[in-house]
């Protein structure tokens, strides 16, 4: 599963899952660019440590999406990762939260995978896309009306993707997590806690995943054991998805 002589580019980088990924793309032997539109002192300086490069974009502006992967050494690998998430019932669901979700969690994807895309066909390479999607993006989940549109179109973008540049060797896919303990799920779980007992109790293998699971499934995916790959979604949910009742 070497990536070595590989570049990475991963969006929603200076977030706590998408610089798990960086790291495991790292450790396979890519070189890594990180893309956010905002970074912490004390991920910043991380990132300096680990040799990672930085490049400040937002993927919900076609210009700055643009400039950014044009700006950048030939691109490998691309890891559509950054995404957000606002809870709430369909009847109480802001239009303002319903823009940002599609906003980020599908046209960004969108933008993002598009200009890479572009830049993996230019090179004549080929390539790997990876979107990261969600359980939800199949499934019906109270409270998550928004997400759960957002992650499907995100997922059907890269199912499209994979169709339309199959001919150009680049594949497309999505990693779909469940409850990971990390970044906006685990906020949740520290100030929720009917969702906190909802996530213990419904994972068939009895325990939240970690960014690392996912970071590992990314690689997977990436990597030239996967060759064969392109428009599936691989589950990281612990088995959520399979709907545990007691």
């Amino acid at each position: 599963m070497s990536l070595a002589n590989r570049h990475a580019v991963v969006t929603g980088g200076a977030g706590e899952i998408g610089l798990v990924i960086a790291r495991r793309l790292s450790e396979k032997g890519a070189a890594i660019t990180l893309l956010d539109k905002k970074i912490s002192p004390e991920v910043a300086s991380e990132v300096e440590k680990l040799g990672f490069r930085f490049v400040t974009s937002d993927v919900t502006d076609p210009t700055s999406v643009a400039e950014a992967v044009s700006s950048l050494a030939p691109i490998d690998i691309a890891v559509a990762n950054a995404g957000v998430h606002r809870g709430a019932r369909a009847l109480e669901l802001s239009p303002a939260d319903w823009s940002l979700m599609l906003s980020v969690n599908a046209t960004g994807v969108f933008l993002f995978a598009q200009a890479a895309a572009r830049r993996m066909v230019e090179a004549g390479g080929g390539g790997s896309i990876v979107v990261t999607g969600s359980w939800v993006q199949d499934v019906p989940n109270v409270d998550n009306t928004g997400y759960c549109a957002s992650k499907a179109a995100a997922a059907m973008v890269a199912r499209c993707m994979a169709l339309e540049l199959g001919e150009h060797r680049i594949r497309v896919n999505v990693v779909a997590p469940g409850i990971v303990n990390a970044g906006m799920a685990r906020r949740q779980i520290e100030i929720d806690q009917a969702f906190a007992r909802k996530a213990a109790k419904g994972i068939p293998l009895g325990a939240l995943q970690t960014a690392e699971q996912v970071a590992a499934a990314v690689a997977f995916l990436c990597s030239d054991e996967a060759e064969a790959v392109t428009g599936a979604t691989l589950l990281v949910d612990g088995g959520l998805s399979l709907f545990k009742y007691e």
